[in-house]
């Protein structure tokens, strides 16, 4: 027997030697935890969804203040027969404009509408030229206001296609909201109430945008809640029908109980919310508790039905049983932990905070399965063999487990060596071509059919697009913007994205300081340009000045006159759009130079969404690098041997790339959400490699045949495997009627990986262990 393995018996008799003072120890510590867990927030901290390092995110945080939130939702207003000019339809635009600027979260300085005093008109009278409200004098009262309101947003550029469709059917109202101050759950409960109360037989209200988004997602927070509940109800269940005594459901509820308990009270601790997008990372948590205890507990099974007094005796059982399956059991929580903390290289505080405190959730199992089941075995009867036999000799998972071991004997483990081959080659070639992003805005999270998707849709087919990207302007010295060679390369960045950079439609200060100038010359359109003289331009900034409340053009250049935006509207934002719109504008800005300003990017939620994509594709591939590499150093220290690394990694490696070829085939989104859900499941494949590769070796021990060994360790080890793998895929299959698409999905994708990881444990593994003959196997390391 190996030094390590006496050392870790040695463990489990202390456990049992110190059994009371040690349980007390671990009751205290879950009750510290636990309040903790009392005081956990489930919340989405949307800055914890952008890279604080990355430049577009610093350039954001820069200038939000002045220029608005990248979080913008988005109204429009239909009407089904007629136009919206009548009053009726500009009653309903107002009463949403106002609700929306008493919605809590709400920048006031970022509401604009048809009927909001920021959207402008400028014209000429007797009184000179006038900057002044769409609205202007008052809010329309009969057929004549309603004309004149009509003439002026077909006089003034930046409003048909922006604020009104051009077939005059819908107007559009935009909102911008903190992220620090939005409350989604407030924020649905003002939208129904909005769409309740404007809503009629002839208007249509549609909201969309990240705002609305979010706001849709957390009403079917109360879904996601059920189905974890039933989820967890299916697998107590199963445990009771699989094991058919109270240990046996108990002891892995209560180390799943008390795992989460300790995970979800470090992340109190720490200051970390839990988003509802990553409510299934819990559950894959505790799956793996789950898996270790069930390991354990079958073992412990195994052992009592050898002793001729199971109840006199029933410590060398749990002596035996644990002390045989503690050094597996180590490795895979060491191993699991390490990989999972490896997610925090990221440098999105989500993913971070994720990787820190669910890697201390699954290093905590340490204490609730090899150390706390022992002991609590320790203060009860063993089951009566019966209840065991049924278990031990289930005629279904030997059928099973012969068919899964075929493949290893004989000449068949070449065709298995084959297979592997041509999956790693293939599904490699195909897990590469997965894109990073949003393949469809709102799509990953939502259904087609969702309203906010179909309000989507409803505003990109309307309006020049309802996603925008915001370039800064920044002047290299104050004023710089008042000048007629910067506000000529402002135009022309303008056009250039609306030829060649995609865009809908693009907004700018220069739209208005045309519209002054052509009133200079009374209105005649030739002169709509920007103007050279730098007293003309002058004279624009006093007239903008003199006739605008403070603070109502800061979204398009700041008091000063020494930066600007321009502000491009899309009508998507997947991750192919994202890289042509960036690129574009990063080649406009190359070609470009400007002596008084510089060009930056990127504001806006393309910005935003640019920003965190590179970010996700750095990560994962970084992560899932690391993780690799984490693996196999320690599996390797552990049964010291090389190849044995070599044979746990295999299989995790073919789990990994079918299900990357999985998610392309089905286009499920590799985004900021689904990033950690992958990785973390990543570890159920190594937790039941490890097991079974441990029992081969110990089977081999005493039979001195690969083919025997192979054979015991899957009825046993591996039948535990095929029971837990099963159990969970039972479980989330829950998820894929959940309203919410992306946590449908991601049941779709745990369930496969739970099937792809048990079929390659039981199939490769036993077929790699005869086609190597590892030497660890016969001198048993572990």
């Amino acid at each position: 027997m190996a030094e390590g393995r006496i050392t870790l018996e040695g463990y489990i008799r202390f456990l049992l030697r110190h059994r009371v003072p040690v349980l007390l120890l671990i009751t205290l510590v879950t009750g510290v935890f636990a309040y903790g867990v009392y005081s956990l927030k489930i919340a989405t901290d949307f800055f914890a969804l952008y890279p604080p390092k990355h430049p577009y995110i610093k350039l954001y945080k820069e200038y939000r203040q002045m220029f608005g939130s990248a979080n913008v939702l988005v109204c429009a207003v239909e009407v089904k027969k007629g136009d919206i000019y009548n009053l009726k339809t500009m009653h309903k635009i107002d009463n949403i404009t106002q609700g929306l600027l008493e919605t809590e979260g709400c920048n006031a300085t970022q509401v604009i509408s048809l009927t909001h005093p920021k959207l402008k008109n400028v014209n000429v009278t007797s009184w000179g030229i006038q900057i002044r409200p769409v609205m202007w004098p008052s809010f329309p009262q009969d057929a004549a206001d309603l004309d004149r309101i009509r003439k002026a947003v077909y006089a003034n550029e930046g409003i048909r296609g922006f604020f009104v469709s051009p077939d005059d059917k819908a107007a559009a109202i935009f909102a911008g909201f903190w992220e620090e101050g939005v409350n989604p759950i407030k924020l649905y409960a003002r939208i129904k109430e909005l769409q309740a109360s404007e809503t009629d037989d002839n208007t249509n209200i549609y909201f969309t945008g990240y705002p609305a988004l979010y706001a849709y997602i957390y009403d079917l927070r109360q879904q996601v809640y059920t189905v974890l509940a039933a989820t967890m109800l299916l697998m107590v269940v199963l445990l009771g029908w699989y094991f058919r005594t109270w240990q046996g459901v108990v002891l892995p509820v209560l180390s799943g109980l008390v795992s989460a308990i300790w995970g979800l009270g470090f992340a109190s601790f720490l200051g970390f919310p839990l988003d509802p997008l990553v409510m299934v990372v819990p559950l894959i948590i505790t799956a793996r508790a789950l898996s270790h205890s069930v390991q354990t507990m079958a073992r412990y099974h195994e052992e009592i039905l050898l002793l001729d007094d199971p109840v006199k005796d029933k410590d060398q059982a749990i002596l035996k049983g644990y002390g045989e399956l503690v050094t597996p059991a180590t490795l895979s929580i060491i191993t699991d932990g390490l990989g999972v903390l490896l997610i925090s290289i990221a440098t999105i505080p989500i993913m971070r905070n994720l990787g820190i405190f669910c890697s201390f959730w699954i290093v905590s199992m340490f204490v609730s399965v090899p150390t706390l089941n022992p002991i609590l075995l320790s203060f009860v009867r063993p089951p009566k063999p019966g209840r065991i036999a049924h278990e031990t000799q289930g005629r279904f998972y030997k059928m099973l487990a012969g068919l899964l071991v075929k493949p290893s004997e004989g000449k068949s483990r070449w065709v298995v060596a084959v297979m592997i081959v041509l999956i790693l080659v293939i599904g490699g070639h195909y897990s590469l071509q997965l894109k990073v992003g949003d393949t469809e805005a709102g799509a990953a999270l939502l259904f087609p059919d969702h309203p906010y998707n179909v309000a989507f849709r409803f505003f990109n087919k309307t309006f020049v697009g309802a996603t925008q990207l915001v370039i800064i302007a920044e002047g290299k010295e104050k004023g710089a913007i008042k000048d007629y060679h910067s506000l000529q390369a402002i135009e022309d960045f303008q056009r250039y994205m609306e030829s060649k950079g995609g865009a809908g439609g693009t907004l700018t200060f220069t739209n208005m300081i045309k519209r002054i100038y052509r009133m200079f010359h009374e209105g005649n359109p030739k002169w709509e340009m920007i103007p050279e003289s730098v007293e003309h331009l002058g004279q624009i900034g006093f007239l903008i000045a003199s006739n605008t409340s403070p603070g109502e053009m800061d979204r398009w250049v700041d008091y000063s006159w020494t930066n600007a935006t321009i502000t491009c509207f899309y009508k998507n934002y997947n991750n192919e759009l994202i890289h042509n719109c960036i690129a574009k504008a990063q080649e406009f800005i190359d070609t470009h130079p400007v002596e008084k300003i510089r060009f930056r990017l990127a504001g806006g939620l393309l910005g935003i969404l640019a920003a965190v994509n590179e970010e996700v594709e750095w990560s994962y591939w970084a992560s899932l690098i690391a993780v690799f590499v984490v693996v196999f150093i320690l599996c390797i220290l552990t049964f010291r041997s090389f190849t044995a690394g070599v044979i746990l990694i295999i299989p995790l490696a073919i789990s990994q790339v079918l299900s990357e070829a999985f998610m392309l085939w089905k286009g499920i989104d590799l985004n900021i959400n689904s990033l950690p859900v992958a990785a973390i499941a990543v570890g159920i494949g190594i937790d039941y490699g490890i097991y079974l590769l441990a029992r081969i070796s110990e089977e081999y021990e005493t039979s001195g045949s690969y083919a025997v060994s192979n054979r015991k360790a899957v009825e046993t080890t591996g039948k535990a495997i095929i029971f837990t793998a099963t159990t969970l895929i039972g479980g989330v299959i829950f998820w894929i009627f959940i309203d919410l698409k992306f946590q449908a999905e991601m049941g779709l994708l745990l369930a496969l990986l739970m099937l792809l990881n048990m079929v390659n444990a039981l199939v490769f593994i036993p077929a790699l262990v005869t086609i190597f003959r590892p030497k660890f196997v016969t001198t048993r390391n572990v």
